[in-house]
């Protein structure tokens, strides 16, 4: 009730406010883009819009700025390399840590370095990025491409397919002893957290997950959003973290590890969110999520249960086809 409740508020406010100075942009995502609030950036401190100077402003204030993306968002990727670009014209340049790559491309990382360092779509290439999972190299050229052009240093931060495998196998109980101790992962999380990450979990799996599935999946994301708060901490201050928005959570992802590990350190959590009709009662309580909210247009409105289900039933035949091999 509460998330409603701002919601429409802030879809009122957002009509009356004057549109705040922000970067040229032609969106590229064609839904919603008549939402007044496109283009606005929602202060979850001060409740209420404000210009893009001034994230940026608090930005340059954090050790540690991590910019939740919508994977496929053309849009999102655009505003992350923007940031970027500012940050790295004022103060000390920070260290881009993404979460689309892993111990696994530091090996073509680094031969991309030696022979075409200010070649982005060479790195791109020598990532395999084609055959990667992620959405095509393209739209996330404009991050990459913003790190490369300030010659910022870039950091894989997630797990190996090594890691992720064992994961999937053990879940929590195959790490160690000492090396869930050094991630922060010995202690539960709230129990408020957890349950909501697991009713999270179901709905993002359309229901067809339950039980020692879904606790499975909680440890998966519990270690992949340790492993990105300890590549920040690798990487050392500034660094900026390009991930998914459900890991630059305040309430239980990556800035609750930084901060039960690194105390001193400041965290800033941006989300880019697509403005939906249904935003009332799809979205979580983004206020307590995250520092700012920068709204975008949205890319489609297809189902994501039936994009889910055609995902499985792809699944099912290729299987059923190897099996008749």
């Amino acid at each position: 009730m509460r998330a409603r409740v701002w919601l429409v508020l802030a879809a009122l406010v957002a009509c009356a406010l004057p549109a705040p100075r922000q970067p040229e942009i032609v969106w590229q995502s064609k839904l919603g883009q008549d939402d007044p609030r496109v283009g606005k950036i929602w202060d979850s401190a001060s409740h209420g819009f404000v210009e893009r100077d001034e994230l940026l402003r608090r930005a340059r204030a954090a050790d540690f700025v991590l910019l939740g993306e919508k994977h496929d968002n053309a849009d999102h990727h655009w505003l992350q390399g923007n940031v970027i670009q500012a940050l790295a014209r004022e103060g000390v340049p920070p260290t881009v840590a993404f979460e689309m790559l892993s111990d696994d491309d530091r090996r073509a990382l680094e031969l991309w370095r030696k022979s075409t360092p200010e070649d982005v779509d060479a790195l791109g290439a020598d990532l395999d990025w084609a055959h990667s999972g992620w959405p095509p190299f393209q739209i996330y050229r404009p991050v990459f491409l913003a790190a490369i052009s300030r010659q910022l240093p870039i950091a894989p931060a997630n797990l190996s397919r090594a890691q992720l495998e064992a994961l999937h196998h053990g879940g929590l109980g195959g790490m160690s002893a000492d090396e869930r101790h050094r991630l922060a992962l010995d202690a539960p999380l709230p129990q408020q957290a957890h349950d909501e990450l697991a009713d999270e979990i179901r709905q993002g799996h359309c229901g067809m997950v339950e039980g020692r599935a879904v606790d499975l999946m909680i440890d998966i994301q519990r270690v992949r959003d340790a492993a990105l708060a300890d590549a920040l901490l690798r990487a050392g201050v500034p660094a900026v973290l390009i991930a998914g928005a459900g890991h630059v959570r305040k309430d239980r992802a990556v800035p609750f590890y930084l901060h039960a590990r690194a105390p001193e350190r400041q965290v800033l959590a941006v989300a880019f969110v697509e403005v939906s009709p249904q935003a009332t009662d799809e979205l979580p309580d983004l206020e307590r999520a995250y520092d700012f909210l920068w709204f975008t247009p949205r890319v489609d409105d297809l189902d994501p249960c039936q994009r889910f289900k055609e995902e499985l039933e792809k699944m099912h035949k290729g299987s059923a086809a190897k099996s008749a091999m």
